[in-house]
């Protein structure tokens, strides 16, 4: 049987040695890796059943962007996630997100019991329950917790930028309700697995209810990249949907609004900004 794997996230290398030092002892098997981009690195050839995340890890990438990717990637639906950090109310916003937090100084007895029990309990999938049943694309929920970090971020890092974008989805030639739940199914789910597809992996997609879908565009290089973006998701929307032998045609009306974090004083209103300028496209279109 294969031992339990761990990777230690810590850009501290003498805690990260310590924890290694602590669950080598216990029989497990430990990596380290000391920062956002060599976990990243590591995360991508291997699937650990446990990570030991702290969430500062410099400047250019965070913990919470190393949380994101594992919750965001079905291959990690079974590794448990344990946030240790110094600050508590840096954990606040990802805390439904880890499967547990631990403050430091994190005490020797603490961490082999955690640990151990994490090694020997029934693992749940963390990640379904932030996912929409139809699509598989992420729930309004998990988009929203995105949100609220890549605001705070904008505001620490004047260069960060990101974009906002919500649509609506119309089958052209047919009146709402006329579709059969089995096709409307369909449709939603060949509209998703194309978003994850030709989208980047590090863009956050949502279907919100219905037809309606949100889109976060993180770390780009300048504002108007935003028009790139736009372009792109008209041209993935844009394409005929086949489902057996019925073609459906597709438009897609937008919403849209860059981090703009001196308008708005919290994601919320920037959020509730974006759905009020699709209200203003649907309405100049009617």
């Amino acid at each position: 049987m294969d031992k339990f794997q761990v990777l230690i996230i810590d850009d501290d290398k003498d805690i990260a040695t310590w924890f290694k030092t602590v669950l080598v002892m216990m029989g497990f098997e430990v990596d380290i890796a000391l920062s956002a981009r060599q976990a990243l690195t590591w995360l991508a050839s291997s699937v650990p059943d446990l990570i030991l995340l702290d969430l500062r890890l410099g400047q250019e990438l965070g913990g919470e962007d190393i949380l994101y990717q594992i919750r965001s990637n079905s291959r990690f639906d079974y590794t448990r996630v344990i946030i240790i950090t110094g600050y508590p109310t840096s954990a606040d916003m990802v805390t439904n997100l880890a499967d547990l937090v631990m403050i430091k100084p994190v005490e020797l007895t603490q961490l082999k019991t955690l640990v151990n029990r994490m090694a020997t309990s029934k693992v749940e999938p963390k990640s379904l329950s932030f996912r929409d049943p139809v699509t598989m694309l992420f729930n309004k929920e998990f988009f929203q917790t995105r949100l609220e970090l890549a605001f705070e971020r904008s505001k620490r890092r004047p260069e960060f930028y990101f974009v906002v974008t919500i649509f609506q989805l119309e089958v052209r030639g047919m009146e709402e309700g006329q579709l059969v739940p089995d096709a409307t199914a369909a449709i939603l789910y060949e509209i998703a697995e194309r978003l994850k597809q030709k989208l980047r992996p590090t863009d956050t997609i949502t279907r919100i209810s219905g037809f309606k879908f949100a889109t976060l565009h993180e770390d780009l290089r300048q504002k108007e990249d935003t028009s790139v973006i736009l372009d792109r998701l008209a041209q993935i929307l844009g394409e005929p949907v086949q489902i057996g032998r019925d073609v459906y045609h597709v438009s897609a009306s937008f919403g849209y609004i860059t981090d703009g974090h001196n308008q708005y004083k919290n994601a919320g209103q920037l959020f509730e900004a974006a759905e009020q300028a699709l209200q203003k496209t649907l309405s100049a279109i009617e």
